[in-house]
This record gives structure tokens, sequence and C-alpha cells, in this order.
């Protein structure tokens, strides 16, 4: 998987310095961002305590819990920068999606901590103080707010692949924004009016972060467990494998991502058996490479040859065809062939792509089949039958 190297923890802004691209916008822009929320929490802080405002200081909390978010990005673009080693053959680039995960936990927990005391000020409604250096310093904790939010998504654009790290802190950013917002509008009110809404003005704010915490989990989440892959990747692998006329099909394409940037896949590529084994050793060769310089995709391709030139096969193949048309139009196979048995019994075997919406289990559509197909053999046979589900291809290829 390549040379292994070591590197000793020390400056993170120094070791960025030979980090690749994404590892240095991802450190750099971490360190800004947690400057500018240490910055955020001493003006809310000070503008909660003049005002006396439990909502201003639940959003200074909010601003701690940034500073660990951005603390927690910075060590998983890091991480996630250390090439492959023994242990880790994929390389480490999944650590950013653990990042962006235990950043959206502590998004959460910070909300629920504010619902918590901005509850306790519903139930104890305290006066807020009225004054314009609290009006200035929100204003300005607003404006600070806003543009590290436009900072996040316009460093988060520079990467190749987005990061769900930045995903999150942009999410938080604009939930900031709009929870500043609400807090000066609802501090006006309760000046005007005298009413006690602060308590209520916090509670809804974290909600908002709330919610947006959950957002966030479940997105990194998915990256971790593993979700089906980008369908326009997908489409593009699809079109140069198509430019490759010395094969006849293609399937089971495989992607698994090991991190943003870091894939690898499989897929088997039909060849017509009459091909010497080196010649078709030499397409799957010149196969791989074209991916892995395209795609910069690590791809291993298993080679399936085909009989084309067999008039039996031929003609139960047009049959198979026939019977999966009668169940359904859309319906594909692969992997097809003949073996002889005992008894001038013929095995035939061959793989069926099932479409995601099919409601049929494998029994009921290997009793369909064998339906379909004794109707149509007028031979001893048994039928072997692999169901593939839930590829990354929807058909067999060309």
């Amino acid at each position: 998987m390549g040379t292994s190297y070591e590197m000793e923890c020390g400056d993170l802004m120094a070791a960025s310095e030979q980090e690749p691209s994404r590892s240095k916008i991802g450190i750099q822009t971490s360190v800004i961002g947690l400057v500018v929320n240490l910055m955020l929490v001493g003006i809310k802080l000070f503008a909660g305590y003049l005002a006396n405002s439990v909502a201003i200081m639940a959003d200074a909390m909010n601003s701690i819990g940034d500073s660990t978010s951005a603390i927690l990005a910075m060590l998983g673009f890091y991480y996630a920068s250390k090439p492959a080693d023994r242990n880790h053959p994929y390389g480490h680039q999944r650590t950013e999606y653990i990042s962006g995960l235990l950043t959206a936990v502590i998004i959460l927990i910070v909300g629920f901590e504010f619902l918590i005391t901005s509850v306790e000020k519903i139930l104890n409604p305290t006066e807020v103080v009225a004054s314009k250096l609290v009006i200035a310093l929100l204003f300005l904790s607003m404006l600070i707010k806003g543009g590290l939010g436009l900072y996040y998504t316009y460093r988060n654009r520079q990467l190749d692949t987005p990061s769900k790290v930045f995903d999150a802190l942009i999410k938080d950013s604009i939930s900031d924004l709009l929870a500043n917002l609400v807090i000066i509008v609802s501090y006006f009110a309760e000046l005007a009016t005298g009413l006690h809404i602060d308590g209520y003005i916090g509670a809804i704010v974290a909600l908002i972060i709330i919610y947006n915490g959950f957002g966030s989990i479940i997105a990194s989440a998915n990256d971790i467990v593993g979700t089906r892959p980008d369908p326009d990747l997908v489409s593009d692998i699809q079109d140069v494998l198509d430019t490759f006329d010395s094969i006849i099909d293609y399937h089971d394409l495989h992607l698994h991502q090991y991190g943003p940037q870091q894939f690898f896949a499989t897929v088997d590529i039909e060849i017509d058996s009459r091909k010497s084994l080196l010649d078709a050793h030499q397409v799957i060769d010149e196969i791989e490479a074209r991916i892995e310089e395209d795609f910069d995709i690590q791809l291993v391709a298993h080679l399936d040859p085909i009989v084309i030139n067999d008039a039996e096969q031929n003609h139960i193949y047009k049959l198979v065809k026939d019977s999966l048309k009668q169940l359904r139009s859309d319906f594909h196979f692969h992997d097809f062939r003949i073996q002889e048995q005992a008894n001038d019994v013929k095995a035939i075997h061959f793989d069926v792509v099932v479409p995601d919406d099919i409601a049929w289990s494998d029994e009921q559509l290997l009793n369909k089949l064998y339906e379909q197909l004794n109707q149509r053999l007028g031979f001893p046979y048994s039928l072997h039958i692999t169901f593939d589900r839930n590829y990354v291809l929807n058909h067999t290829g060309k």
C-alpha cells in the first residue's frame, strides 16, 4: 500500500505544511475556527453577565462547544492524512468521519444543556438588564459568526470532496446565526413589553441546536456505516468500461469507500473464452490502470470467460433471457454457463440481478423461473441460480 512513515505529534500547523492539500485546508481552517469561537465565548459571556440573560449565557456555552468541535476537527484532519501502515492498510481517512461524529455529539450535548438551563429560567424568571453595550456585543457576535460560516463554506468548496466535518460546522454556524438574531429580537421585546420571554427564547435556540446536532450525527454515522456510492461516479466508471470493445460485458461492480478520497473497487469482466489467457489478462490490466488513472481508484477486475460460439449454449441462453423477460422486463443475468453432469443431466448456472423494488423472495423467484423454463426446455436439467441484490449497478453493463 506504499511506504509507511511516522511523524512526531508536534505543532499541528507546522505538520500541515507537509500534508496534502486537504489536510492543510482542514487544519488551518480548524485553527481559525478555534480562535474565532474562543473570542465569541468571551464576548457572549460578558454580554450575558451584563444583561443577566440566560439565553445569551447559553449561547456562550454553545461557543465553548464550538471551540471543542474545532479542536476535534483539527485532530481529525491531521490523523486522516496519515499514510497507510501495517495495521491500517487502507489508510486513516475514516478518522475524518469519526471527528465529524464527535463534533455532532458535542453540538447535541450542548443543545440539551441549553434546554435544561432555559427551562429553569422559565420556571424562575428574572429581569434582563438594558444596555447599549450588550446590544452592540450581540450584533458584533452575530457578524463574526456569520463571517465564520461563510469562511467554512468557502474552504469546504476548495476540497475535491466536501468534508462532513465542515458540513457540521457550517450547519452549526447557521443555527448560531439564527439563534443570535432571535436572542437580539427577544432582548428588545422583553425590554419593551416587560414579558419574561428570555427562557422561552433560550429553549427555542436549544431546540435548533439539538435538531442540527441530530442531523449531523445521522450524516456522519451513514459515512461510517457505508452508503450507496455517488450515482455520478458509478456512471462515469461505466462510461470508461463501455469504451473497451475487447470485453463482452461487466457486472457486480462494488465500490468500497475508506474515506472522502479513498476508494477501492471490484468488478467482473466478461471476455470471449476463445481469447488466450495472456491476452485476456492484458485487457484486465488495461482496465485497472485506466480506472486508477481517471478516478484514483484501485480496481481489482475478475475475469469471466464467456462461451459465445456454441449453438446449444446460445439457444439455452436465449430461453433463459426470454423467461426472465416474461417475469419482468428489467431483469438481467450474467455468469451464464452449462455443465454436463452424470446421466445426461445438464447443470445451468447463472446469476440474476434483482431490481431493488422486487418484493419476491429468492425462493419465489426460483420457483417462477423453474415454471417458466420447464415449458421451454425439453431435456433434463438442474438450475443453479444466484440472486444478486443491492449491487451498485442496476444492470449488467454494456
